[in-house]
């Protein structure tokens, strides 16, 4: 399993932390690693504390960053990929969401919480002109791959997409990871930037 390091500001901690990760090493501001991290650890940095965007800097030389905020904003989520983060999302986000996100950053892809790609589609679809609609990938896609993906392309999450087409979750990421693979992409935020 993926080493996880985890630098979080003080006062805050969240029980789906130790569920997703177990044994995760766990610095309190103002205290920061003493310790070698084993190659390919993933570290979590809390925006919360005072030196965050150091730390991004410093570690996402050699690691793979998630950034991590009570407050998710598209200006925080910015400044976390400019600093070299690869992921950013809510701190109290469920273990599930957790281990997810380090899974899709260790598989070279971004990890940004559904909201705010709603956000982000919106704002890319106004100052980005489209070369391609939509729909012309379509002839690429069964009906249902093509169904999802509209769906994913607006922001929803993968359990609201789910409810909404009467089929499971698990069924939502295939269809999802056959798209990628058929489009040529790694993620969501590429499925986005189609246009």
């Amino acid at each position: 399993m993926t080493q996880v390091v985890i630098y979080t500001a003080p006062g805050f901690t969240a029980s789906s932390w130790h569920s997703a990760f177990g044994q995760a090493v766990i610095y309190t501001f103002p205290a920061v690693a003493s310790s070698t991290m084993q190659p390919g650890a993933v570290v979590l940095i809390h925006s919360g504390r005072s030196d965050w965007q150091s730390l991004v800097q410093q570690h996402s030389a050699s690691k793979l960053v998630i950034v991590i905020s009570q407050h998710v904003t598209i200006t925080e989520l910015q400044l976390a990929l400019t600093l070299g983060g690869k992921g950013y999302m809510d701190a109290g986000s469920s273990s599930i969401n957790f281990v997810q996100a380090v899974n899709t950053v260790n598989s070279g892809a971004l990890w940004i919480p559904a909201s705010l790609l709603n956000q982000l589609n919106q704002f890319l679809s106004k100052v980005i002109p489209s070369q391609h609609s939509w729909q012309s990938f379509e002839s690429r896609l069964s009906k249902r791959e093509y169904e999802v993906a509209s769906l994913a392309r607006r922001g929803l999450s993968n359990k609201t997409i789910a409810e909404n087409l009467f089929i499971t979750e698990r069924t939502v990421k295939q269809h999802l990871t056959a798209t990628f693979a058929k489009l040529g992409i790694k993620d969501r935020l590429q499925l986005i930037m189609l246009l």
